[in-house]
């Protein structure tokens, strides 16, 4: 029943061009991690609370060997900037967008490198255990 739901109303929105963010959400709301890049930045839905979303992005970023120079958390979102072993810039900001769903935006370099983007993205999901 629920998947014929989430068909029907992905089929509805498909009509109406809001594909990418209604998936996205639909799709972390089923479980499932989705992720776009877009203008230089990747931006990744975890269907995680945002407390174990950014716990596993402190220690990715540990792991990575990127060097944080400012970090600021609270109740709802969270921010991250630092370079790494080159000097490459390195932003990361996580939103929750609900209780259980965790926006994060990855940009690595000033107009956003695709490939860093995503090696830091699969050293989160390693974290989290995807």
């Amino acid at each position: 029943m629920k998947k014929l739901a989430l068909i029907l109303l992905l089929s509805l929105l498909c009509c109406y061009g809001c594909v990418y963010l209604v998936a996205a959400g639909a799709g972390a709301a089923a479980g499932v991690v989705t992720y776009k890049y877009i203008s230089g930045e990747l931006r990744v839905q975890y269907p995680y609370p945002l407390e174990k979303v950014w716990h596993a992005t402190e220690e990715a970023v540990k792991d990575m060997g990127i060097s944080v120079t400012e970090r600021a958390r609270d109740t709802f979102s969270g921010s991250l900037k630092g370079k790494t072993a080159t000097g490459t810039p390195v932003s990361i900001k996580a939103k929750q967008l609900e209780e259980r769903v965790t926006l994060i935006r990855i940009r690595v370099g000033t107009f956003g490198d695709e490939a860093a983007s995503m090696r830091i993205k699969d050293a989160i999901d390693k974290r989290l255990g995807i």
